[in-house]
């Protein structure tokens, strides 16, 4: 194989991938978050602030598809949650399921189950005045999306070495 070859063939694996990427992004916009932003308005903001007392020290503002606890006398820094499947597991599944790691995709989609457990425990320590418990999930939040973008990073990195290393069969 000469150069021109290698070169063309690496060409296609990248136009291929800013495609599926510019159809996942469009994909993401126009159907996960409008769905998102609507439960986090509709469902989830109204549902926090009716547990809450009139003189609670507790602020649930909507902001798309996150939403923000606060609190008014600054016991604790603003959190901000994201929803489980959302945009940073969305792209990370794309990336993933894109280079073909059906392991990574399985961790990924059994701990974004395991939030739907996870963040109404921490709420409800937290809205029950346990203010300690707000680093917890900051930190949590941070480490969640970093965590997720690095995963995708990883996968296409993975993706390009081993495009890479496959051996084309001439016929």
């Amino acid at each position: 194989m000469d150069n021109h070859q290698r070169s063309k063939r690496k060409f296609n694996f990248w136009i291929k991938f800013i495609i599926r990427l510019g159809g996942f992004a469009v994909l993401y916009l126009s159907l996960v978050r409008p769905i998102q932003s609507l439960i986090v308005d509709e469902v989830m903001v109204p549902y926090l602030r009716s547990t809450l007392s009139e003189n609670s020290d507790f602020l649930i503002l909507a902001n798309q598809d996150d939403y923000c606890i606060e609190s008014r006398t600054d016991k604790f820094i603003d959190l901000f949650f994201n929803l489980p499947f959302n945009g940073y597991f969305c792209l990370a599944f794309f990336l993933i399921f894109n280079f073909g790691k059906k392991s990574a995709i399985k961790i990924v989609i059994y701990y974004n189950w395991a939030l739907f457990m996870i963040h109404p425990i921490l709420i409800f320590i937290l809205l029950n005045q346990n203010y300690w418990i707000a680093p917890i999930i900051n930190a949590h939040e941070m480490v969640y999306k970093a965590l997720f973008l690095s995963l995708g990073v990883l996968a296409i990195k993975e993706g390009v070495q081993n495009k890479r290393g496959s051996k084309i069969r001439v016929r």
